[in-house]
């Protein structure tokens, strides 16, 4: 039984840094297509595209 929760414990660890690194990438790849480091706030954004209409 201790070897089950072993296995688990390192399946969830290495899952997790698989989750941090595809992230991390995914961020990367979205500044990068935007040509910017900037931080969107996609609320103010919606509400400005909602009152330009």
């Amino acid at each position: 039984m201790t070897g089950l929760w072993i296995v688990v414990t390192v399946w969830m660890m290495c899952a997790a840094v698989v989750a941090t690194v595809l992230g991390r990438v995914a961020r990367r790849g979205d500044s990068e297509e935007l040509g910017s480091i900037l931080e969107w706030d996609i609320d103010t954004l919606d509400h400005e595209v909602r009152n330009d209409n």
